[in-house]
This record gives structure tokens, sequence and C-alpha cells, in this order.
């Protein structure tokens, strides 16, 4: 019986991120919604293929977004409305 992926590889002790592992968890939202750029992409896709725990983390995203995505709907929104909320937050900014 072949390991399963997760035993092929050493995983790091919890809590220690190296930098490469640091920039990997700023990048992960970003590459799940597809807005990375390719030199990230080629980054984040190069480091996830030797580290477990960025590996993983990055399934456990990509799969959180689609379940939360599944149980959404969109609901159009009288425009003054979109406006109004648009002000507000050019206020906090």
């Amino acid at each position: 019986m072949e390991p399963k992926f997760t035993e092929m590889y050493q995983k790091e002790p919890a809590g220690e991120m190296d930098g490469a592992c640091g920039q990997v968890a700023d990048l992960l939202d970003s590459m799940v919604d597809g807005e990375a750029t390719a030199e990230e992409q080629r980054f984040f896709n190069s480091h996830i293929e030797e580290c477990v725990n960025c590996f993983e983390n990055h399934q456990k995203q990509k799969l959180l977004k689609g379940l939360i995505s599944g149980h959404l709907k969109r609901v159009i929104v009288p425009e003054s409305l979109a406006q109004t909320i648009k002000a507000k937050i050019q206020e906090t900014i």
C-alpha cells in the first residue's frame, strides 16, 4: 500500500513558519480567489509542492471557499443602497 501524500513528506512542527511559508500564507486568499500575479502563482505553486503544511492549508482554504460559495445566493440591491455603502466605506478609509 502506498503512503498517503502527507506521510511521504516530513511536516514542520506547528507554529514554526519560515519566511517562504509566511509569504505563502499571505498569498493564500489571492491564490484561492484567482487574483495572484503570474509570479506569485509560480512562487506559491513551487512552495506547496515541497511544504505539506502549506499544501494542506491551501486545500482547506479551497474547500472552505467552495462550501461557502455553494450556500450563498446573489441578491440585487437598489443602486442607492450600493452607493450609500460605498460612501460609508470611503469615509472610514
